[in-house]
């Protein structure tokens, strides 16, 4: 009778072992499930804020490229995660939407300029790309505007930017002059513009230039328009993320993406 009472005992010892772990896997789920509710109630914070810039100004902006960072490392488990979905869908409420169909007009790109095979760089050239002299065409100045065209609505897009050489990012309407002095992004009353220049950054629109207290720190920029408020503003994807500069202004004509590269090596990349 000694030797089937050995098992039990085994047994009963074993069940014991697994109730006493019981009460810590308990605690291990409770703290998961009030990480969870953080993060929930952080999110809810986030889309209750009527401040766009509080929010994009969060440590953390799901979904961009940021200086420094390999954001195809986190990719697969941001897809899985359905806390970072409904951030992406709260800061896209914030923002606008990401605008598609981002390529670069060839039809309207200077000569002094180089369009990649995806219509999605532009880089600067010195010799003369020999493309048919139209009215269309920039011809003073390495400028391109995007065939896509705003007319309404929020909308967003990032850009990178070269280390070396001068560039220039905004939005132009498609009747800027197209030749002279007045045609130079940012000089005239058609166009408005982020610029950066060794080291630093300015903005510019109508001729008036303002330099920005804010010194560069790497070349990835979002450009974020609101045509019916009449904003158009400019982050620079660092982290945090940082608030270049907001322009105010009333929309009367379609707007377009613009970019004006200059100097050896210099280049722009729609990267959204």
């Amino acid at each position: 009778m000694e030797k089937p009472t050995k098992p039990l005992k085994k047994r009963r010892r074993d069940v014991e072992e697994k109730e006493d772990g019981v009460p810590d896997l308990i605690q291990q789920l409770e703290i998961e499930k009030n990480e969870l509710a953080k993060k929930i109630r952080h999110i809810e914070k986030m889309c209750n804020m009527v401040d766009p810039i509080t929010v994009l100004q969060e440590p953390k902006s799901n979904g961009s490229i940021h200086c420094g960072t390999e954001g195809e490392d986190n990719e697969d488990e941001e897809r899985k995660s359905p806390v970072v979905a409904n951030d992406l869908d709260c800061k896209s409420s914030v923002y606008g939407q990401q605008a598609t169909g981002m390529e670069l007009d060839v039809g309207v790109a200077s000569n002094l300029v180089v369009i990649s095979e995806d219509g999605k760089t532009v880089s600067y050239t010195r010799t003369d790309q020999r493309r048919p002299l139209t009215p269309e065409r920039f011809q003073d100045y390495a400028q391109a505007l995007c065939t896509r065209k705003f007319t309404s609505g929020r909308h967003y897009w990032e850009i990178e930017g070269s280390e070396l050489g001068y560039w220039w990012v905004g939005v132009s309407y498609a009747t800027v002059e197209k030749g002279g002095d007045l045609s130079s992004l940012g000089n005239n009353s058609k166009s408005w513009c982020l610029y950066r220049w060794n080291y630093k950054y300015s903005v510019r629109h109508n001729g008036k230039v303002t330099d920005l207290i804010l010194r560069p720190y790497c070349g990835n920029i979002r450009i974020m328009l609101d045509y019916d408020a009449g904003h158009l503003t400019f982050y620079e994807l660092s982290d945090p993320m940082r608030h270049l500069h907001t322009f105010t202004a009333i929309f009367t004509e379609p707007l377009h993406a613009a970019f004006r590269v200059w100097g050896d090596d210099a280049w722009v990349k729609i990267v959204s």
